[in-house]
C-alpha cells in the first residue's frame, strides 16, 4: 500500500472523527441551552408565586369563587374581586401553557412541580370557563383558555409519585455522573 493512501485514510478517519465529535458536542450544547431557557422562565414566572398576594387570590379561586358566585353568567359576569383574582391566578397558569406549546417551557416539568395546584385551579374555574366559551359562541369546544385546560389534563393525568421518580430518576443521573468523574 503507497504511502499517500494511507495519509488519506488516516486523514479521513480523523476529519470523519472530528465532524461526529463535533456533532454530538454541538446537540449536547443545544440541549443545554434549552434547559437554561426553562431554568430562566421558570424562575421568572416563579416570582409571582412567592407573593402572598397570589396566594390569597389562589385560594380564594379554589374555595370561595364558586360558593359565592354563580358560573351562569360566566367569567364576565363575575364582580370586581372575583375577577381580578380569576384573571390573576388563570392567567398565571395559562402564562405556563402557553410557554409550552410554543417549546420554551418542558410542559411535563411544569405539570409535575405545579400538579395539585392546576388541577385545583381548572376544577375551581371550569364552569365559569365552560359557561364564557357558551357565552361567546364557541360552545363545548371553545378556544377561551383552551391551551390552560389541556395543561390541567396532562397534569391530572400525571400519577401522584411522578414528582417523586422524577426526583429519584435525577438523582440516578447525578450519581453515574460523579462517578464517571
Amino acid at each position: 500500500m503507497d504511502s499517500s493512501v494511507v495519509f488519506n485514510v488516516v486523514t479521513t478517519a480523523v476529519a470523519v472523527v472530528a465532524v461526529v465529535t463535533s456533532i454530538v458536542f454541538g446537540a449536547r450544547q443545544a440541549r443545554i441551552a434549552q434547559h437554561a431557557n426553562h431554568i430562566s422562565v421558570m424562575v421568572d414566572l416563579l416570582g409571582e408565586f412567592r407573593s402572598a398576594e397570589f396566594h390569597e387570590q389562589h385560594d380564594y379561586v379554589c374555595t370561595r369563587l364558586g360558593v359565592e358566585n354563580d358560573p351562569e353568567a360566566g367569567v364576565r359576569g363575575l364582580p370586581g374581586e372575583a375577577k381580578a383574582a380569576f384573571y390573576s391566578v388563570v392567567y398565571y397558569y395559562q402564562s405556563f401553557a402557553n410557554l409550552a406549546v410554543f417549546g420554551l417551557l418542558d410542559e411535563t416539568l411544569m405539570a409535575t412541580v405545579l400538579r395539585t395546584r392546576i388541577t385545583s385551579v381548572w376544577n375551581a374555574v371550569r364552569p365559569f370557563v365552560e359557561r364564557e366559551r357558551e357565552l361567546r359562541g364557541e360552545g363545548g369546544d371553545g378556544t377561551y383558555l383552551s391551551i390552560f385546560e389541556e395543561l390541567a389534563r396532562l397534569a391530572a393525568g400525571l400519577p401522584p409519585e411522578h414528582l417523586r421518580d422524577r426526583m429519584a430518576e435525577t438523582q440516578r443521573r447525578l450519581t453515574r455522573l460523579r462517578l464517571m468523574r
